[in-house]
């Protein structure tokens, strides 16, 4: 769950804007969706190995 708890804070991190971004922002807004991108396919990895088993399958995972 701490995963997803980092993965969330990252995204809540990301600079979205109407009209041009520099080049520092899309830089730093791709390396925080890579950064939630890992955490999340660390989440992944987990959940493949069964140690969510007999927890349910949480609808947001499905």
């Amino acid at each position: 769950m701490e995963a997803l708890d980092q993965a969330e804070a990252l995204l809540n991190r990301v600079h979205l804007r109407d009209g041009y971004a520099g080049r520092d922002t899309l830089a730093r807004n791709r390396e925080l969706l890579n950064a939630a991108r890992n955490r999340l396919d660390q989440v992944h990895s987990i959940e493949e190995m069964g140690v969510f088993e007999g927890f349910g399958r949480s609808p947001v995972l499905a």
